[in-house]
């Protein structure tokens, strides 16, 4: 009982959703049937075959299938080389429906996903040319309109034939139309399409009541035959005659390209729409609209695709499952077997004004503002593709559009994916040109150029590290580069990660970041401290030193260490020294205990580091929101002494050496709760009394700083920012 209680109101949306898709997509298949050139049954057709054959086969819940107003230039220019013959045309929905079937199962549904967007917008935007051009003269009730006879300067020649009733029910049309969508009304469930043909019919009904001169013409009138009194009548079906037409195939390829690519976009974005966010398997899709189109050949129907107007009306309307696109299948069958005397009540005007509302929409003025607006390489391959279009045909404006994009493309790629850093290492300056992870000949141009920028007697790093693959053009750069114009301008060249690609070469051994014995005794105290705090800027910049670590370690461990300071830091996981400073293996001696507290063991490292090992700098290094800087504030501000924390007998030799700074920040500030610039303070005044602390303790080292051979700083980690203040 209660699984039937689940399911009624499901089925009962599914029937609501198909009804309302049913109500917008009756004008909509008679619309583009006629903007198609296409006999009107042809539309109906395409839309029982849409959604119940479709919708069977589909996986998608949302999306509806069905004729598509984006394919009614194909089908123009496809009718007009056949000369017009549709029964040959059938044959090219039905190979393009096998071609689809063929992409699904060779599982090309990926496809879409490399069309740029400002190449489906100016296909868009075509379309949306095309549609208001060829519905205008039936928006106005024109049957000899030229558009020649405009261009050649006598446009009010084609009024001769001006039926005035056609045009003022298809102003009025247009005028309700946007009337019922800029009002509340909108939110109502009845669809302004459906609204306006409906009060078209009845306004053309009383009007023929009336005897009046402004009804409609009978010629502009919708003329569905009837498809129960003499089927065979009102059918069309292919003419096999045709197979060895090379006109038939050509169509075929683009009605499959244009009709899949339509699809799997419209696909995408229904499953956007769909409330429960599911998933549609778009290779499944193309088989299943391919079968479609097979069918919908083969009884005379249009070509069909996924089509977003019905499938955003679907999601909107509450469908829950692809029922309700197979419902709307068989409203489509009820009302062209019994209601065809009511629908050829509807005048052709009212359609065209939906369909020029329609195309208006995908070529509407923002469409161009906002693509001028990102530049020209958004702007230009759309306008392009969109001019193509026009003056060809849909398939060949889409390949001038992908190839003016691609050629946006290969420009952008000439002088990109080759990053050049000026580096400033232990040894000195150091130029590393680091190559992408597909080096091709489109990066060819750009590394000639960055090799070109290397001065005379330079450090040059080629660097292949990142690189999944090189082509060989590349490769003959390099080592022409390497054999002649790096000895001759005396350039210190060296090639990493290229060995990978190229047995023959062996990578270069970096001693760049290693500190020596030589280089330390080279530095002085100001340099050092001056590379701690170049360090730590390219940490805060995120453009730390690429390093050959393995390298690092295999020196340091025959070699032994040669550091060039030592910094007493927290152990705060949030402060690693060696990052912190940029530094490699064996650069820094870090001594990390809590709250970076000085003790007789912290004074016998740094005599160590200094004395023994020949550091030339002490860092004492502190930094905001400490632990223990922390707790020790609280201790002061509650009156306690650090006795009386029980759990921790041991914090008494963290805590005890912070409290002389504690009490010392308290005596200034007189705080009466625990605050940011209290704890600031404290951590400041900290790094100051281990200093003095050091230098008071340790003969050896302030022997040392008075020679000047060290020296001794204090600075402040910040561990929002990743920036250390030196202190003065």
């Amino acid at each position: 009982m209660s699984v039937l209680n689940l399911r009624k109101p499901f089925y009962l949306k599914d029937i609501l959703s198909g009804l309302v898709v049913f109500l917008v997509a009756l004008p909509l298949c008679l619309g583009i049937a006629l903007a198609s050139g296409a006999p009107i049954i042809s539309g109906i057709i395409a839309g029982i075959v849409g959604g119940i054959v479709v919708g069977v086969l589909s996986g998608s819940h949302i999306s509806v299938a069905g004729p598509a107003a984006g394919l009614t230039a194909v089908i123009l220019v496809q009718l007009d080389q056949l000369s017009g013959n549709y029964a040959a045309f059938l044959l090219c929905i039905i190979f393009a429906g096998l071609l689809q079937i063929g992409f699904g199962l060779f599982k090309l549904g990926f496809f879409a996903n490399f069309i740029p967007n400002n190449v489906i917008l100016g296909l868009l935007a075509a379309i949306g040319v095309i549609l208001i051009a060829t519905q205008l003269p039936y928006l106005l009730g024109i049957n000899d309109f030229s558009w020649s006879a405009v261009w050649s300067g006598t446009f009010f020649s084609n009024f001769s034939s001006l039926d005035k009733g056609a045009a003022l029910i298809g102003l009025l049309s247009l005028f309700l139309i946007l009337t019922w969508d800029s009002s509340p009304l909108k939110k109502l469930v009845l669809p302004s399409a459906l609204l306006a043909v409906v009060a078209a019919a009845l306004l053309n009904f009383i009007l023929m009541s009336m005897g009046s001169p402004l009804a409609v013409q009978n010629h502009n009138l919708i003329q569905l035959p009837n498809l129960l009194e003499a089927p065979r009548d009102v059918l069309i079906f292919p003419d096999f005659s045709y197979l060895a037409e090379p006109l038939i195939y050509t169509g075929a390829i683009t009605l499959a390209v244009v009709a899949s690519l339509e699809t799997l976009l419209n696909l995408e974005a229904a499953d956007k729409l769909d409330p429960q966010k599911r998933s549609s398997p778009p290779n499944r899709e193309l088989w299943a609209q391919g079968t479609g189109n097979i069918v919908s050949g083969l009884m005379g129907g249009m070509p069909i695709t996924s089509v977003i107007v019905r499938s955003s009306v679907n999601a909107n309307s509450g469908a829950r499952s692809k029922c309700s696109t197979i419902i709307h299948g068989i409203f489509l069958l009820l009302a062209v077997m019994f209601f065809v005397p009511l629908m050829n009540m509807i005048p052709l005007s009212a359609l065209a004004a939906i369909l020029i509302l329609t195309g208006f929409k995908l070529t509407h003025p923002k469409l161009f503002k906002k693509l001028y607006q990102q530049g020209w390489k958004q702007f230009l391959p759309f306008i392009i593709t969109l001019v193509a279009i026009l003056l060809t045909d849909l398939l060949t404006g889409i390949l001038i559009g992908l190839l003016v994009s691609s050629a946006f493309i290969l420009y952008g790629n000439l002088n990109k994916g080759v990053r050049v850093y000026k580096e400033k290492h232990l040894h000195g300056i150091v130029t590393r040109i680091e190559l992408p992870s597909q080096v091709t000949f489109l990066n060819r141009s750009a590394l000639i150029s960055a090799l070109e920028h290397v001065h005379k007697g330079e450090r040059l790093i080629l660097d292949a590290t990142q690189s999944d693959s090189i082509d060989p053009d590349i490769y003959q750069v390099i080592q022409e580069y390497q054999n002649e114009t790096a000895i001759k301008r005396k350039i210190d060249l060296k090639l990493i990660g290229f060995k990978q690609h190229y047995h023959e070469l062996d990578d270069a051994v970096l001693d760049i970041d290693i500190s020596t014995r030589d280089l330390q005794q080279q530095l002085t105290p100001a340099q050092v401290l001056n590379l701690l705090k170049e360090g730590n800027e390219r940490f805060v910049k995120n453009e730390r030193l690429q390093r050959d670590i393995y390298r690092q370690i295999r020196v340091t461990a025959d070699q032994g260490q040669h550091p060039i300071a030592a910094v007493l830091g927290c152990m705060d996981s949030r402060a690693p020294t060696e990052m912190l400073f940029d530094v490699g293996i064996g650069d820094l001696f870090s001594l990390r205990i809590a709250g970076n507290v000085a003790g007789q063991k912290v004074i016998g490292s740094l005599e160590f580091a200094c004395q023994a090992k020949g550091s030339k700098v002490v860092v004492v290094l502190g930094h905001t929101d400490c632990g223990a800087v922390t707790s020790a504030c609280q201790l002061r501000l509650q009156h306690k002494s650090i006795s009386d924390i029980k759990e921790m007998p041991y914090i008494q030799y963290i805590l005890g050496p912070l409290m002389h700074s504690v009490q010392s920040a308290y005596d200034i500030m007189q705080p009466r709760e625990l605050n940011r610039p209290f704890i600031d303070q404290v951590t400041t005044l900290n790094v100051h009394y281990n200093i003095q602390y050091i230098v008071n303790h340790s003969s050896v080292l302030k022997e040392m700083l008075e020679r000047g051979e060290i020296a001794i700083v204090g600075a402040i980690y910040d561990v929002q920012t990743g920036r250390v203040n030196f202190l003065e």
